[in-house]
């Protein structure tokens, strides 16, 4: 049975969070004279709630867990950094993350001098499941999962991380920001069984919000009041909170982008493999495509002159010469082919001349 009074740091033990008169209120028709505000109403001269209660009711609903269960963040690396701060003695304690994978988990364990062990996926860019525990010891606090992965799309076994759950005595991380896109079952199913395994989800991606940064962490109660004591106390304003609620209550639509997304990725994806030139179009279950090829920077420059942006992911040894290209709108995606066309046309001319 996991004991987080063993995990958390001894420091964030003994805090004492931030707290303000409204936690211990609800309802209206009171006069709010506790927190310096400007009386004067603007609709937003008021702070916001502080614990998000209606926008986690609503999350929770369509997450099927306990608002119990939740803390929202500033976007995921918020949460990222909230749980390295609560968990992580710095120069002390360690985090395995693994590469390639999102930068995010080492930047903010580097930032808070928490040292980093990275483990290079496999081949099929699956973490080593054998090498995994040589390098766990009693200051490995946090093992990162990213699933599906990014930047390569792939989905990891659902099972295999509840071994690792079983067997850790530390918080095991699974990162689903782009589980919207994937036909996989949530980590959240474990945490019945496994008390240590934390969820991190968001509505950036599938929901269509990364302008708005919220995160979602789904982690044992316990867990939360701990993390609770370290996030900022007014962290997700007035006027986010509004907006994700007036969102999240649209389902229909969001269901309807997400296939759409889906099926322009299949139609891209197959497109692409019609490049010969193109070494490797990856199989992908987020809303990208993995593609890779020697000329992948001279590509990139061609792209970003044609007004293209991607993404360089060069990561050795696993990943190399790689371009991470995001699944847009349907015009989006054919000007994308058009002009990769264009450029092997172009590259081809030049080579006869």
């Amino acid at each position: 049975m996991m004991d987080f009074a063993k995990i958390v740091r001894d420091n964030i033990k003994g805090v004492q969070g931030y707290s303000c008169a409204r936690e211990e209120f609800e309802g209206t028709g009171v006069m709010l004279l506790d927190a310096n505000e400007n009386p004067f109403e603007s609709g937003y001269n008021r702070y916001p709630d502080p614990y998000q209660r209606e926008l986690k009711e609503v999350i929770g609903r369509l997450k099927g867990v306990e608002v119990s269960r939740l803390v929202l963040g500033n976007g995921s690396d918020e949460l990222i950094d909230m749980l390295i701060r609560t968990v992580c003695t710095p120069r002390q304690d360690n985090v395995i993350v693994f590469s390639p994978g999102y930068s995010m988990y080492e930047v903010s364990a580097r930032v808070n001098d928490v040292e980093v062990r990275r483990l290079d996926l496999d081949e099929e860019f699956m973490p080593g499941w054998d090498a995994l525990f040589d390098r766990v010891d009693q200051y490995t606090k946090m093992i990162f999962f990213c699933t599906p992965n990014n930047p390569v799309g792939n989905v990891i076994p659902l099972e295999r991380i509840e071994r690792v759950a079983a067997r850790f005595d530390g918080v095991v991380v699974v990162d689903e920001a782009y589980i919207d896109f994937a036909d996989m079952e949530s980590a959240v199913k474990l945490q019945d069984a496994y008390r240590n395994v934390v969820v991190l989800q968001t509505l950036s991606k599938a929901w269509g919000l990364a302008g708005l940064r919220v995160g979602i962490c789904v982690a044992d109660p316990e867990l939360v009041v701990y993390l609770n004591k370290v996030k900022p106390p007014y962290n997700i304003g007035i006027l986010t909170q509004r907006k994700a609620l007036e969102v999240l209550r649209d389902e229909s639509s969001f269901r309807r982008e997400v296939e759409m997304i889906k099926s322009e990725r299949e139609r891209v994806i197959g497109i692409l493999r019609g490049l010969p030139w193109l070494e490797v179009v990856s199989d992908s279950e987020a809303n990208f495509v993995l593609v890779c090829c020697e000329c992948y920077l001279e590509l990139y420059k061609y792209l970003i002159e044609n007004r293209v942006v991607v993404r360089v992911r060069h990561i050795p040894p696993r990943l190399s010469c790689g371009l991470r290209i995001t699944i847009g709108t349907r015009e989006e995606n054919n000007l994308l082919i058009r002009k990769l066309k264009e450029y092997r046309l172009q590259r081809v001319t030049s080579y006869r001349l």
